[in-house]
């Protein structure tokens, strides 16, 4: 069984719905990463532009501006830690894969073909998404004859037009989007049955930190700590082999009893 992987989420956002303005400069960023990096995460997944429902679109110049030098100054020093460029724009990709990202975190749902290509060029990753319409749009759109089976479609076919570009299938992950285009029922169903999405053959990312699906009497994304780190567990068990996450230190705690009892006779 392959270790899974802990992807520490680092906004370089003022809107994002958990870190939201303290985050956005160099120096808190980077103290982020240092926390992240002495917590023991695999992953520095680094994003411009928020993706929560009715965000704001950020101009590709104004992304990079945020992304550009704290991607350098990681890779400077954490060489040996990954960087995951979260973006959906080209342009942003290109930069951040110069500057030494190795993996695309895509959530637009329909990755260009440029965007494979791109990918293919760098000899870098891809995490592919399933979502409908825009962070405007998508929760409008949580219409599914048959959740599961739909959702796998969609993500067989992206995995297919990866390949038809390029990118060797080992360098393709999935995500199935919880949160997005789906009602919180949905995303129940989803993390119950994650195990259905194994058999497509790549790598399944999943990203549930502190997301308004996990809240219980309004919570605010403060107060999801304990049903995030459980909802991980349970993924953990249904196949995931990358977390996404806020709290790593306290997830990387669930990753290590989890591989003790799966370790244990």
């Amino acid at each position: 069984m392959s270790k899974p992987l802990l992807m520490g989420i680092v906004n370089a956002t003022p809107d994002s719905f958990y870190d939201g303005n303290p985050q956005n400069n160099l120096p808190a960023l980077l103290a982020k990463c240092q926390e992240y990096a002495e917590a023991g995460a695999d992953i520095f997944d680094i994003g411009g532009e928020s993706t929560r429902p009715n965000a704001t679109p950020v101009p590709a110049e104004e992304e990079l501006r945020r992304v550009l030098p704290l991607i350098q100054a990681v890779r400077q020093k954490w060489p040996k830690i990954p960087v995951s460029l979260d973006t959906v724009k080209i342009p942003v990709a290109l930069e951040g894969l110069k500057a030494g990202a190795a993996i695309i975190n895509d959530v637009s749902g329909t990755p260009d073909p440029e965007m494979f290509r791109l990918v293919r060029d760098f000899k870098a990753q891809i995490v592919i998404m399933h979502t409908r319409g825009t962070p405007q749009t998508m929760l409008e759109q949580t219409h599914y004859d048959h959740l599961l089976p739909e959702i796998k479609d969609f993500l067989s076919r992206k995995i297919d037009e990866a390949v038809s570009c390029g990118v060797p299938k080992e360098n393709v992950i999935i995500d199935v989007g919880f949160g997005f285009a789906k009602t919180r029922a949905q995303n129940y169903e989803l993390l119950k049955h994650l195990a259905f999405f194994k058999d497509l053959g790549v790598r399944l990312l999943v990203g549930l930190s502190r997301k308004t699906f996990l809240s219980q009497k309004r919570e605010l994304p403060p107060k999801r700590k304990a049903q995030t780190l459980a909802a991980q567990l349970v993924a953990l068990q249904n196949g995931a082999d990358i977390l996404r996450v806020h709290d790593v230190r306290d997830t990387r705690k669930v990753m290590d009893f989890y591989q003790e009892l799966e370790a244990a006779q």
